[in-house]
């Protein structure tokens, strides 16, 4: 059974300048059997998985994962000049397929991403 575990860094997105935060999804293969993994992720508007332009889905090849072995991939999600402080709820779909090239196993998990204002520096 692969399982996938997911979590942001940096913890925060910066509202209304460009910046990134990285989405890492750690894929765990307790199964005996090698599994070949792919997730999906999809984007609100807003943010972006490109820093030049609107892109909300893309695809992310996690790869093959022998038995008891994990593997870590990260995906960066990008906020711009019209990024509102709110929190943004991302889906990362997994998709787990079989020696065959079947689908055996599909997970979807959603992660928050909380955008708020940049803090002025104080001492």
């Amino acid at each position: 059974m692969a399982d996938l575990k997911l979590r942001l860094h940096p913890n925060v997105l910066f509202a209304y300048s460009p910046n990134h935060v990285e989405i890492i999804a750690r894929l765990e293969n307790r199964d005996a059997e090698p599994v070949w993994c792919e997730a999906e992720v999809k984007i609100p508007e807003n943010i972006s998985l490109s820093p030049t332009s609107a892109l909300g889905r893309g695809r992310l090849r996690l790869g093959i994962v022998t038995k008891k072995e994990y593997l870590e991939k990260a995906v960066r999600v990008f906020a711009n000049n019209y990024t509102t402080p709110q929190v943004y709820r991302a889906t990362v779909t997994l998709f787990v397929f079989n020696k065959d090239g079947i689908i055996e196993k599909r997970v979807e998990k959603p992660i928050d991403i909380r955008c708020e204002l940049k803090k002025e520096e104080s001492l």
